[in-house]
């Protein structure tokens, strides 16, 4: 498959608000049940980018890496590959994923110990490394996720060496699948990290759709210029109203698929999980809802525009 060709979308399962959550409370039916709402709202989808979570290895890890190869068969079953997401740095005061912080990463904290990551990474990239179903390694979803820039510079180094250190370990492990990394600082100096480029754009209603395309544009080129593909592994801002998701939807996909960049939206499924409920469903934020399929496992409302632009995917 065509990095171009690669459509689908983030999912989080419905029953659970945080990594550790879902995959402790690991229900294969559930996931049996909305990946195949996916297939039938939208069939073309190829890809699911599946949130890992290092957090629930740590209480158990033979249940861990089995529940994986149950998740991996269902996506399977389905037609679907999967790009799983190693570990999570994209922290929310509202409902918080979990993962990764930033003493597991810092030296000299008493949590930064040898060898932290080193069995999980054996475990999963080591036990798949030569698996068709997995399509790429995500190392970390959205690493750097600061916004002051006066964050402490040994913090932004330590947490840079991290991600060198999770690429390198993917190739000792020799992981046939691409590796990907999409920062949310120091982009450029750190696509080194990734077989092929993965952004996360996301344009709001308001926002000035000028700057959202030259940004396009600057990741086009940037890509083009490194000789590498380029995937927007998440993307589709929310709205709790249906009708402005659904013109977000229009005008951001319709812009990736101009650029023949592959997209992941985010996120597939009604979830628990932070921007993925409407408002009397959980905590909300700015965020909006990002689900496409609602709680009752029907799309909602005016969603039904992505297929517009995921229909066009070419088969091999």
């Amino acid at each position: 498959m065509k990095y171009c060709d690669i459509k689908g979308f983030n999912y989080q399962p419905s029953y659970g608000t945080s990594g550790l959550e879902l995959w402790m409370k690991f229900h294969a039916e559930t996931i049996k049940l909305e990946l195949g709402r996916g297939k039938r709202h939208f069939p073309w989808m190829n890809t699911v980018r599946l949130w890992l979570s290092w957090d629930a290895y740590q209480r158990d890890e033979k249940r861990f890496v089995a529940n994986f190869e149950t998740a991996l068969a269902i996506a399977d079953f389905y037609g679907l590959k999967v790009m799983p997401v190693l570990f999570n740095r994209w922290h929310t005061n509202s409902i918080d994923y979990g993962g990764v912080y930033i003493d597991h990463f810092l030296p000299g904290s008493r949590n930064n110990v040898q060898r932290l990551f080193e069995p999980y990474m054996e475990d999963i990239v080591g036990g798949h490394a030569n698996d068709a179903r997995i399509s790429a390694w995500d190392l970390c979803n959205e690493p750097l996720f600061y916004r002051n820039s006066e964050i402490p510079q040994v913090v932004v180094d330590a947490e840079i060496k991290w991600l060198e250190y999770l690429y390198s370990d993917c190739k000792r492990l020799k992981a046939e699948a691409p590796v990907t990394v999409c920062p949310m600082r120091h982009f450029d100096e750190l696509m080194h990290l990734s077989d092929f480029l993965s952004c996360h754009p996301y344009y709001n209603l308001g926002d000035a759709k000028e700057d959202f395309e030259r940004a396009l544009d600057s990741l086009v080129e940037k890509a083009a210029k490194a000789q590498k593909s380029l995937v927007a592994t998440e993307t589709c801002w929310g709205s709790y109203d249906d009708a402005e998701r659904a013109e977000i939807i229009r005008y951001t996909l319709g812009e990736l698929n101009k650029r023949k960049i592959g997209w992941l939206a985010y996120v597939l499924h009604n979830s628990g999980v932070a921007d993925a409920h409407a408002k009397d469903e959980g905590a909300f934020s700015n965020a909006g809802n990002l689900a496409f399929i609602a709680a009752n496992g029907e799309l909602r409302p005016g969603h039904q525009v992505v297929n517009e632009f995921g229909s066009s995917v070419r088969e091999d």
